[in-house]
């Protein structure tokens, strides 16, 4: 087990590495810079000359070599320099830091829907095979699959204006200043968040619990006279979940790409609504230190989903010993 965390552990340090290349170069080579967008979002600048611009442009070092910026930001990467932002001239992790909870919250609710709704309407599809509550939940999960989140959330806005006269406050309320007011404002946010992940999973988890339930061992399990929830539980759900948690790890990553759109529409100030601006900006630091997050949380969630994975099946050897025979 040792070996095997040490050499995901490398794995990702050099995966890290490349997405540091990529963003890098996709940010450079993209249209305008820093100080062109800087004049955009301020009229009163727009009369700047050509000379004041290249100036400014110095002062930000963004006229030098580009492998001199980049060994600079990976200097302060190894030093956990999060860096300076071009836009507001303070720390990057002071813009930053206020905007985790709103999106680590998001994402908790939506995917402890995900883990729950998914694997559930699932064996609830798998366990009715043929009937009209499997028909049913398949097309809703084709359906939601098929429906663009971001239609979904300015649908549901719409709807609740126009219908129930609800909307959504301006104004963002912290967890721990107004539960009540926070949980309105979050809770709808990942529930949509949520309804694309959960329905690829039912349809993972249904796909494999069909080919579990017609196993030989699961028919033995029946003829001893064990309940059909018990084998449902103890010999199908299992298995079942396997390839499902492997789903499950990848939508998680999911949740986190789908909170830019999604924050977006509800006005959340998270890190997807952080990311969108700074791109809008181009303020290089901000949105490269947010990525390199992203991406370093990804890695660290797909770690997590390999470990249960060989918890869940002991049949899995995580180093294996050369020579040495597979199950």
């Amino acid at each position: 087990m040792a070996v095997y965390i040490a050499r995901r552990l490398a794995l990702a340090i050099l995966t890290l590495w490349l997405v540091t290349i990529i963003i890098f170069v996709l940010l450079r080579v993209a249209p305008g810079d820093a100080v062109v967008a800087a004049i955009a979002q301020a009229p009163g600048e727009g009369a700047l000359t050509v000379e004041q611009v290249d100036e400014r442009r110095e002062a930000l070092g963004l006229n030098r070599p580009y492998i001199v910026q980049y060994a600079d930001w990976i200097g302060d990467l190894a030093t956990f320099d999060s860096g300076t932002s071009l836009a507001t001239g303070g720390s990057v992790w002071d813009d930053v830091a206020p905007r985790i909870s709103v999106t680590l919250e998001l994402a908790v609710f939506a995917g402890l829907i995900t883990a729950l709704l998914g694997p559930t309407l699932g064996m609830a599809a798998a366990m009715n095979a043929g009937r009209p509550i499997d028909h049913g939940i398949r097309a809703l999960t084709v359906g939601l699959m098929s429906l663009p989140q971001f239609w979904v959330g300015l649908v549901v806005v719409i709807a609740l204006a126009s219908w129930f006269g609800y909307f959504r406050a301006v104004e963002y309320a912290d967890l721990w200043d107004d539960p009540q007011r926070n949980i309105e404002q979050t809770l709808l946010p990942a529930l949509i968040l949520a309804l694309r992940p959960a329905a690829l999973i039912a349809r993972v988890v249904r796909a494999s619990a069909l080919d579990i339930v017609s196993s030989d061992y699961v028919r033995a399990s029946r003829a001893r006279g064990l309940a059909p929830g018990t084998v449902a539980r103890r010999h199908v759900f299992r298995n079942a979940m396997l390839p499902g948690l492997t789903v499950l790890g990848a939508q998680m990553v999911f949740l986190l790409g789908g909170a830019v759109v999604i924050e977006s529409v509800f006005n959340l100030p998270g890190l997807g609504r952080g990311l969108v601006l700074g791109v809008s900006l181009r303020d290089y630091p901000l949105v490269q230190f947010m990525v390199i997050g992203f991406a370093a949380t990804a890695i660290l969630i797909n770690l997590g989903v390999d470990l249960a994975y060989a918890r869940l099946d002991p049949r899995i050897i995580l180093t294996p010993v050369a020579g040495a025979a597979r199950p």
